[in-house]
């Protein structure tokens, strides 16, 4: 899969805490977007790209967001658009970058950091962003826009992630996927991350709960179309919960794109390694490691060496 992330500017309307987009990237100005189209159609045809994450920042506030969006679908990529959603509580916005754009090759996933609106709030740094967000995503079900719900798992988080499950279900019915994943503590202090980090063998018993009203969502209802777990180690649930578990992180980007920090010119990079693998000791003499997410190597950092466990395969008697 030869895949391309291109950070369309870092241009933002939240102040999350746990931004993985440091100071220095936030002073970047954004790049003209007949350089991003380049960017892209270089991509194409040095790299064979084929699927490409818009992001940023918020993508949608750079002023050519459309034009670039309408450029990717127009060579038929699979594109990926990582946005708070915030912007799109007004329905003339989603009308105003998404009409005429066909819905079948694109999908955006957002960020809800909870089912309670203060902690959302608390986290994104802006006041009101929990209901327009959540307003945001409803107004791309009548465009028939696919969309995924992503929640970070963290200190503030975890023990509600069953009734997070349940309240993605209530408000976007059979619409939404969801993903849960771990945290990347990229751009953080260590007394930041001690406020947010919450050990792995602690979240296992709420994501299983979770993971058992996906699965009764879905015999029930039919719900939620994809559910994935990503960033966190197969370690920290029972194997039953594994089919959920997804390597989507692991591997390389055949290109990056960005605006660089000094002019606004979009500089690239070729074959960049993603930054979430089995970096552990104990992940060596585990049976299944070839098909472990891992984690952030942001955490890895972190949490040190006794983060997780290594698995052995059952001796039948």
């Amino acid at each position: 899969m030869n895949s391309m992330y291109l950070a369309v500017g870092y241009n933002c309307n939240h102040r999350c805490y746990f931004c993985p987009c440091g100071k220095k990237e936030g002073k970047a100005k954004a790049a003209p977007t007949e350089q991003m189209i380049e960017a892209i159609e270089t991509g194409i045809q040095n790299n064979g790209i084929e699927y490409i994450t818009l992001s940023g920042g918020e993508p949608i506030l750079h002023p050519g967001f459309h034009d670039i969006l309408e450029y990717c679908v127009s060579k038929k990529l699979c594109v990926t658009i990582l946005s708070n959603g915030d912007i799109l509580h007004k329905e003339s916005n989603v009308h105003k970058y998404f009409d005429n754009i066909d819905p079948s090759y694109f999908n955006i996933t957002t960020a809800i950091h909870s089912d309670q609106p203060e902690l959302h709030d608390r986290v994104t740094g802006v006041k009101g962003s929990y209901c327009r967000t959540v307003k945001g995503l409803k107004n791309l079900i009548p465009l028939r826009i696919p969309f995924t719900v992503k929640q970070v798992i963290s200190k503030w988080n975890y023990k509600r992630l069953p009734e997070f499950v349940d309240f993605v279900h209530r408000e976007y019915g059979p619409f939404a996927s969801l993903t849960l994943c771990g945290m990347d503590f990229c751009g953080m202090n260590r007394d930041e991350i001690a406020e947010v980090a919450i050990a792995y063998k602690e979240i296992g018993q709420y994501l299983e709960k979770a993971l058992d009203i996906v699965l009764s969502i879905r015999q029930q209802f039919g719900g939620f179309p994809q559910v994935t777990v990503a960033d966190l180690p197969l370690c920290c649930v029972d194997p039953y919960y594994w089919g959920f578990f997804t390597k989507v992180s692991r591997g390389k980007l055949s290109k990056y794109s960005a605006p660089k920090q000094s002019d606004g010119e979009v500089s690239s990079s070729e074959e960049i390694v993603n930054d979430c693998d089995v970096y552990f000791k104990e992940c060596g003499s585990c049976c299944v490691s070839d098909f472990c997410p891992g984690v952030w190597n942001s955490a890895y950092q972190y949490f040190g060496e006794n983060a997780v466990r290594a698995l052995k395969p059952q001796k039948i008697e």
